[in-house]
């Protein structure tokens, strides 16, 4: 009997463990939007589609900027460039989601534009952007993190 019982707990154990579950792991518009809007977001590195760390020195001046400033998102659709050090806005604008939330479109001076978005997490945020160069236009990836 107590064989019958071990085995029976054993297979209903089982069964409920390998049940598929509902939930399909990505993010609803909500928690979307909440991860871009936690907190402002300063880009950590600029990298090839490989993941190679561009050198910033080799960088057109338009790029450089982006490390100067922090990207606050807001729940009202606007952004804002925020000097880290004086604390100020140094220009604003609108974002918007694109495309089931596969694009980020951001509208201020420093950063305008479609960006197609690889990763977004609370801790990193992995933009594809277009860099021109010496006429040149080259695909890359933003890396962001939190700017706390």
């Amino acid at each position: 009997m107590k064989k019958l019982t071990f085995i029976y707990s054993f297979v209903l154990t089982f069964f409920l463990l390998s049940c598929n579950r509902t939930t399909t792991g990505e993010p609803s518009n909500e928690t979307t939007v909440r991860v871009l809007t936690t907190n402002p977001w300063k880009v950590d590195k600029i990298t090839d589609l490989n993941g190679n760390v561009i050198n910033t020195a080799a960088l057109p001046e338009q790029s450089k900027a982006l490390f100067g400033i922090n990207i606050q998102f807001s729940d009202d659709k606007t952004v804002r460039a925020i000097d880290p050090v004086a604390r100020t806005v140094i220009n604003g604008g609108t974002w918007n989601f694109l495309d089931n939330e596969k694009i980020l479109d951001i509208d201020i001076k420093d950063l305008k534009g479609q960006f197609p978005i690889n990763k977004l997490e609370r801790s990193r945020m992995v933009l594809l952007n277009n860099i021109v160069y010496n006429g040149l236009t080259f695909q890359v990836y933003l890396e962001l993190v939190p700017a706390l």
